[in-house]
């Protein structure tokens, strides 16, 4: 993890998606300002858990903020643990907060927030003429349909729908570019081929059969997530016979005496001829999957994933995740800094008046707990917080939240996001108005997410990340919750198996607790048209994608 010392990293790689960078550089004002008074209420923190399949290195940009003091240079480390509106809506950047703020701008004692930005464009009646020119019905059947910019199959993504989700399309069908059944305009944008998974009809289809649950989106988490708790855990086709989960069974533990926690090739044609052909695949310890429902054979009880897959009940454990929530800035600027404890490290203070001889204090708070710190000092060598009562702490058992400039190329009304590496915080705006605040963990090595100005590639309320090293607690995680891709394969993103917020802990995404992760997705530009799970901003209409700071 890099200290405060701010340093230049060259840009590598390409954007994916069609994303754009703004501004290479400009400079960072921090502001600094007395800390709050009144502290936030101890937070809860979740089961240790995966990295992601992330790196990458971005942008040089050079940032100015205070001038680190000799001395106390450690790092954090892993291991512990619609839009905002405007107008009215917004917060000011001084005195008391507007009386007309939205629910999700509204905090509680705590500071934290009990609602959430709205994630979807606001649903409107089609038009006459728009009714006219899109008469046709659509119900999604597959677990997932994607639409093209254009008519051709390599076109540009425009956005993902799953399962369930009803679209209205025009009357003929329109054909080439690959796709031998046809295409259908959707509506307000995009293109469909019939060969994706679509039931259409002059009226809306019965949705019957559709037996996959829609997410919820106004929940921390969209989905029922499961842990798998066994190497070479089988997964299968269909409900199996006693006989063909013994034969799995066996064929598991033979792959792996001879092979260890290398995967078996799903591929039937690769595998041993012992693995029964109901086996779909096997997956270990350590693993995430979304559950849709449970079904019962032989008094067994089995789980089915929204992949329509079986497994055993026992060998798997539902994860929650952690509770822990970042706060809303009703006031702007004037409710930061924020000052979070990181490490329950204790408190100390000096043995004598201007002795630098410090001695542990009886004061206690928890880790992921707010304090009203009002300056930062060096005593002797190293670098502490010290609070009013004179009382002080490590420094780099805290992390600080503090608001930047507003980069060029972002406009006055724009949603964006700022994450600071060396205090592993993030705080999002819009325009110049610090709107929320939280605790992030980045990745564990200097370049692993990369320093920059990015925009926002795509949008997904879930999407599945895959091929994490072996040694890491988890390999494979479907459908992690409100992922945001700025750069390449790197991402905002929920975490739900591990409570170490304000830590580097990730392989280059910016990890958040599930409950701030949905906040912020609500918060960033564009928002889904209605009924969609994913969008890519700046493809076929969407809209520009917000800027993801990133400094360090």
């Amino acid at each position: 993890m890099a200290t405060k010392n701010y340093r230049l990293i060259e840009l590598l790689g390409a954007m994916a998606l069609g994303g754009a960078l703004v501004a290479i550089g400009y400079e960072l004002g921090a502001t600094r300002q007395v800390a709050r008074t009144t502290g936030g209420a101890a937070a809860q923190t979740g089961e240790g858990g995966p990295g992601e399949a992330d790196a990458g290195a971005g942008e040089g940009i050079v940032a100015e903020g205070e001038t680190p003091s000799p001395g106390g240079g450690e790092g954090r480390e892993g291991g512990e643990g619609g839009e905002g509106g405007e107008g009215p809506d917004t917060p000011t950047a001084a005195g008391a907060p507007p009386r007309d703020l939205p629910p999700w701008m509204q905090a509680g004692e705590s500071g934290t927030y009990s609602a959430y930005p709205p994630i979807f464009e606001a649903a409107v009646e089609l038009s006459p003429e728009d009714a006219e020119k899109y008469p046709r019905h659509g119900l999604v059947t597959s677990a997932a349909v994607v639409l093209r910019e254009k008519l051709e199959l390599d076109a540009p993504i425009v956005g993902i729908l799953r399962a369930g989700t009803r679209v209205r399309l025009d009357r003929e069908l329109s054909f080439g570019g690959g796709c031998t059944k046809g295409w259908h305009r959707v509506y307000p944008r995009g293109w469909i081929c019939l060969q994706a998974g679509i039931t259409i009809g002059d009226e809306p289809p019965d949705d019957g059969i559709i037996n996959t649950p829609k997410p919820r989106v106004d929940e921390p988490l969209p989905y029922d997530y499961w842990r798998v708790n066994h190497d070479g855990t089988p997964f299968f086709h269909r409900l199996p016979s006693f006989g063909e989960t013994d034969r799995a069974d066996e064929a598991a533990k033979a792959w792996i005496a001879a092979h260890g926690r290398e995967l078996m090739p799903t591929d039937p044609a690769k595998r041993p001829p012992e693995v029964p052909a109901v086996v779909k695949e096997y997956l270990n310890s350590g693993f995430y999957v979304t559950v849709a429902g449970e079904a019962m054979k032989s008094e067994r009880r089995f789980l089915r994933t929204l992949r329509g897959v079986f497994a055993r009940k026992y060998q798997l454990e539902q994860r929650e995740g952690s509770k822990f929530s970042g706060v809303v800035l009703p006031r702007g600027a004037d409710d930061l800094p924020i000052y979070w404890v990181v490490r329950e490290t204790g408190f100390f203070k000096r043995e004598a008046e201007g002795s630098d001889v410090l001695v542990k204090s009886d004061k206690t708070v928890s880790r992921l707990s707010q304090h009203p710190f009002v300056r930062r000092l060096v005593v002797g060598t190293q670098n502490y917080y010290e609070d009013a009562d004179g009382e002080m702490m490590r420094e780099y058992a805290v992390a600080v939240a503090r608001k930047i400039k507003r980069p060029p190329g972002v406009r006055e009304d724009e949603s964006w996001v700022h994450v600071d590496l060396s205090e592993q915080t993030l705080v999002a705006y819009k325009g110049d108005v610090p709107v929320f605040a939280t605790l992030v963990s980045t990745g564990k090595e200097p370049g692993m997410t990369p320093i920059g100005v990015h925009r926002l590639q795509s949008k997904h309320i879930a999407t599945s990340m895959r091929d994490q090293p072996v040694e890491e607690d988890a390999y494979s995680i479907e459908d992690v919750p409100w992922t945001q891709y700025f750069h390449n394969n790197v991402a905002l993103h929920g975490a739900f198996w591990h409570g170490g917020f304000g830590l580097v802990r990730s392989h280059g995404c910016v990890n958040l607790s599930p409950s701030d992760a949905r906040w912020l997705f609500g918060h960033t530009q564009p928002s889904l048209p209605p009924g969609w799970h994913s969008i890519s901003p700046d493809i076929g209409g969407n809209g520009r994608g917000s800027a993801v700071v990133i400094t360090e």
